[in-house]
């Protein structure tokens, strides 16, 4: 038995069983003891959730409505569970395969065709794992996030393996990504589009670039891999979110919508694309795009519960006002999802308090105002069983949920109690001294305090909102003491806030922020175009 293939694990991806037992026969002739197998990608992501493979086959086409086999690599990724050691390995015709490379992260390490042939098959497999066995030590130190000694042993691996340049010189630039060291990361892309230009070299030098504040050598970077046709949700991430960044929203929907059309079964796009269209009021591509973030995202990293929100909020406002057939539907919709929420999340005690917080505010703009303050009243039941901690984190969502419910007095009193107790919680502490911070115009204190806040609970929005606004304000003042970081860390947030999930007010908050951030960078981008 082939030693190096005897105790290797593999996995093979794909729903043709014919070639899935052809392969499957290919690979333990060779040697291969461990072989498992699975028809879907959440089937292949729950087993990488169980065991380390060494090898993961990948067939690209599964079939009309289903993920694709790239997205393995995509989910695995969000999720924590890919490992840069495991060699990923797609299958896929030759002219599909040349439109799948032009990712930074998620491009597969070789890629191979249907019919297999057995003796190319070994060839290919027998480098691909001595390259994986020769930079072990290198892949670990990356799974473990130690980007500081990954980039020393790095460079010793390029010193010492000359022929694995090119595959070095990749990690190289993801581990600058990671070590936030901008300069160094596009420049060492730059050099390396001189000598060949691939697809992933321009995705990398791109994303250095945007967070480098060169936008304009974002664009052109970025631009240049959609235009070959490239299905890198890498690129048109990134430049959806420059658009989106600039205040160019119909750009980055546009570009968005490009995106699914080329990758639908991506949740991350989809969810995206939602949350432009919801800036928008584009209500029907708002509705159908967080519908299909909900069907693709289940079992899988992306099943957030802010997308059901996002999609009962959209449902909602596309009918406020009107009467008729789409109106109930809309509503009934809407009441489904949120129903939805118990089931799919029935262990987020969060989640089923913001489910019937929504569902009150659904019945109350359709008129059902009995069953509204039913919703109402569950909503402030399941909030007083939640911990200190999540009501200290929640509360804003309360009051504005309940604003205009018979409970909206009881809220006042508890908001009250709770901002007592609110002092022996630390990021709510530091919250509070924020605000009072910048009533007071300290806005180098209070940008401190609320980025401990954030820190410490990153998904709470009125938290990330406070920190945007004084970071704006130190911009403003010419105070910042670092503009492109400052720019950043507002990108960043209002980013990762999923804005259509948000109250109406909160909405409103968020929508001016990006419009003062947009205005900044526009300015920016101006500054270096004279440049």
């Amino acid at each position: 038995m082939d030693t190096l293939f005897s105790g290797k694990k593999v996995l093979i991806l794909d729903k043709q069983l014919e070639d899935l037992r052809t392969l499957r026969d290919l690979l333990t002739g060779l040697g291969f003891g461990h072989i498992e197998v699975a028809s879907s990608v959440n089937m292949a992501l729950s087993i990488l959730r169980e065991q380390n493979v060494d090898i993961c086959f990948m067939s690209y086409d599964l079939g009309k409505g289903e993920k694709s086999g790239l997205q393995v690599m995509h989910e695995a990724q969000a999720e924590g569970i890919r490992h840069y050691g495991t060699g990923f390995v797609l299958v896929a015709a030759p002219e599909t395969s040349e439109l799948l490379f032009g990712s930074l992260e998620y491009s597969p390490d070789l890629c191979i065709n249907k019919p297999y042939n057995g003796v190319q098959l070994r060839q290919v497999l027998e480098k691909l794992l001595r390259l994986k066995q020769s930079l072990k030590p290198l892949s670990e130190l990356m799974d473990q996030q130690k980007w500081l000694e990954a980039l020393m042993l790095c460079d010793q691996k390029i010193r010492e393996f000359p022929a694995l340049k090119i595959f070095l010189l990749r990690f190289k630039g993801i581990i600058l990504l990671r070590l936030e060291r901008y300069p160094e990361a596009r420049t060492l892309f730059e050099r390396m589009l001189e000598a060949r230009d691939q697809h992933w070299m321009r995705v990398g030098a791109g994303v250095a670039a945007y967070r480098e504040g060169r936008f304009n050598l974002a664009y052109d970077c970025l631009s240049t891999v959609i235009n070959q046709q490239q299905v890198s949700v890498d690129a048109f991430n990134w430049l959806a979110r420059l658009h989106r960044l600039r205040g160019d929203l119909s750009q980055s929907m546009t570009l968005l919508r490009k995106s699914v059309l080329l990758q639908p079964s991506v949740a991350a796009l989809q969810g995206e694309l939602g949350n432009v269209a919801a800036r928008l009021q584009d209500w029907r591509l708002a509705t159908d795009s967080f519908r299909a973030a909900i069907r693709f995202g289940r079992y899988s990293a992306f099943q957030l519960p802010d997308y059901y929100f996002a999609l009962a909020r959209s449902l909602s406002d596309r009918v406020e006002g009107q009467q008729g057939g789409l109106a109930a539907e809309s509503e009934a919709e809407a009441i489904q999802v949120l129903e939805q929420v118990i089931s799919d999340f029935d262990q987020d005690r969060v989640a089923l308090f913001k489910s019937r917080l929504l569902l009150s505010d659904v019945l109350r703009r359709s008129g059902d105002v009995p069953r509204a303050e039913q919703a109402a009243r569950s909503a402030l039941d399941l909030f007083l069983a939640l911990p200190l901690d999540d009501q200290a984190q929640w509360i804003d969502q309360l009051s504005d949920g309940l604003e205009l419910s018979e409970a909206s007095r009881s809220v006042a009193v508890l908001r009250q109690e709770l901002t007592r107790k609110m002092v022996n919680i630390d990021w709510a502490r530091a919250n509070l001294k924020g605000m009072m911070h910048f009533r007071k115009a300290e806005l180098a204190q209070a940008c401190d305090a609320f980025a401990f806040a954030l820190q410490v609970q990153p998904d709470n929005p009125s938290i990330g909102l406070n920190l945007v606004q004084t970071e704006l304000e130190l911009i403003k003042r010419g105070l910042s003491p670092d503009l492109l970081a400052s720019i950043r860390c507002c990108d960043d947030v209002l980013y990762g806030i999923q804005y259509a999930a948000l109250s109406a007010r909160q909405q409103q908050r968020h929508a001016a922020l990006a419009e003062r951030l947009a205005a900044q960078v526009q300015l920016l981008s101006q500054q270096d175009q004279n440049n």
